[in-house]
């Protein structure tokens, strides 16, 4: 597993000094969907450590699961190495816990946002990632939960690991989740698996076959990530309107939000997140090539750094200035396709309000454009089913309303403290544009600041509650 920024503490962890079979804790990392993260030492072998990845629940079969699908299955250079199983607190019937190799290193995004790495150097690393996936695709092993933080790239030899085969699947394996998909990261999900979570309610029982395709999905999204800063849908969106997103609206491409992105990366990726699996790459090994075949280009783009660096002055003589990644701002995605048209039925509950509101706001994630912009048509349904709709203040028709900064406070704002837009909190500071402060935005004749969530939402969610249509 890969070194963290700071030890995240969390109920229930272990504390240092435990001992699990024959491995003594360090320290905590963190916890996900099915288990907790630990460093650990060797008792037999001081100074030798590894992670152990210990099940919240003694009776998860997907520890099981995962044990046999890491000992062989997903066995590969480029995989985090498996080492061993221990039980805690009891031996015979305590939770599972796997032993895996200790990898320092960064995750993807850190990586791609630390001074001097380059867009080939990222492009290589991307290429090793889909000739991976591929592999192990033709092995019938499915990653099915691909994000930045399962990219760890090696700090002794700049190379990719794969981390966190939690909810991975291999051919044969039996399924054990009820809900029409398996836990997912919402805003990783592919198009396609969104489209089956909203057609599940009329078809019980079933569930969601993912394919290759869908790894190869979220990968796109882990290099725009990595290549712009920022997912091509916010994370911090409401469920219902980041789906919508995620089935209608064409995110933005990457060298339009970071001008420095070479055009051949930036149309690589724009193909992997493509609305139709036919019209992305059909494996890993085509994506490989893609991929190397783009950071063969002499233009000096691809040797310079993915994002610019400003050098602030010392606060105090004789200190060293400090230098701050510029991120770009947030792209403003495009329709792709026309939105779901709400039609006035006899029967509402074919259109739930979570629809309306998803509608609504896709409108303020749409860009204006200077001309006169062709506008999907959206026919206006019942009044009382648009109560809950709320944009304020809305957007004007000449000025496009800021969408939320990553981390940021969603509604219901504090009332008569911060400012509800977009769908997220925001605090009205006296400065007016253009002498807005940095890390604010400017919108209306006012300087607004992103209001801090005070914890983040977990990153892998049930996705199998088609609950957000």
């Amino acid at each position: 597993m890969t070194t963290n920024h700071g030890v995240t503490h969390f109920a229930d962890a272990l504390e240092p000094g435990t001992r699990v079979g024959r491995w003594r804790v360090v320290e905590p990392l963190g916890v996900g969907g099915q288990g907790a993260v630990y460093r650990v030492e060797d008792t037999e072998n001081p100074g030798d450590f590894h992670a152990l990845k210990l099940a919240l629940d003694a009776r998860d079969g997907r520890a099981e699961r995962e044990v046999e699908l890491m000992r062989s299955r997903a066995a590969h250079p480029h995989v985090v190495g498996f080492h061993g199983c221990a039980r805690w607190p009891d031996s015979g019937e305590g939770r599972l816990g796997l032993v895996m190799e200790w990898v320092p290193g960064q995750a993807l995004d850190v990586w791609a946002e630390t001074e001097g790495t380059t867009f080939r150097r990222l492009a290589g690393v991307g290429a090793t990632v889909a000739r991976t996936l591929g592999e192990l695709h033709a092995r019938g092993v499915l990653h099915r939960d691909l994000k930045p933080e399962h990219i760890v790239v090696r700090a002794s030899d700049g190379q990719p690991v794969l981390l966190d085969f939690g909810v991975g699947w291999y051919e044969g394996a039996a399924p054990l989740t009820t809900g029409a998909l398996p836990p997912a990261t919402l805003y990783l999900l592919s198009p396609e698996a969104v489209r089956f979570l909203w057609s599940s309610a009329e078809r019980p029982g079933t569930h969601y076959v993912f394919q290759p395709t869908d790894d190869l999905y979220a990968l796109g999204v882990c290099l725009y990530r990595a290549t712009t800063g920022h997912y091509p849908f916010s994370e911090w969106l409401p469920a219902d309107v980041l789906q919508s997103a995620i089935v209608h609206v064409r995110p933005l491409e990457p060298a339009r939000v970071n001008p420095r992105v070479p055009r051949a990366l930036s149309d690589v990726i724009v193909r992997l997140l493509a609305k139709e699996p036919r019209e992305r790459y059909p494996s890993g090994v085509v994506l490989h090539e893609a991929l190397a075949a783009a950071a063969r280009g002499e233009e000096a783009a691809w040797d310079a750094g993915i994002f610019e660096w400003e050098e602030l002055p010392a606060e105090r003589e004789g200190e060293k200035p400090e230098r701050h990644l510029v991120r770009p701002p947030r792209p403003r995605p495009s329709w792709s396709s026309a939105p779901p048209v709400a039609v006035r039925e006899q029967k509402r509950s074919h259109w739930p309000r979570s629809l309306v509101r998803a509608a609504a706001v896709l409108l303020v994630l749409m860009p204006v454009n200077r001309g006169a912009p062709v506008m999907p048509s959206i026919h206006v349904p019942e009044e009382e089913w648009a109560t809950d709709v709320r944009l304020e203040p809305s957007a004007s028709q000449n000025e496009q309303a800021p969408l939320p900064a990553r981390n940021q406070k969603q509604a219901p704002c504090t009332e008569g403290l911060e400012v509800e837009l977009s769908g997220a909190c925001w605090l009205r500071l006296w400065q007016r544009p253009p002498d807005c402060p940095r890390q604010t935005v400017a919108f209306k004749g006012q300087c607004l600041l992103p209001v801090p969530k005070s914890r983040p939402v977990p990153t892998s969610v049930d996705g199998g509650v088609p609950e957000a249509r």
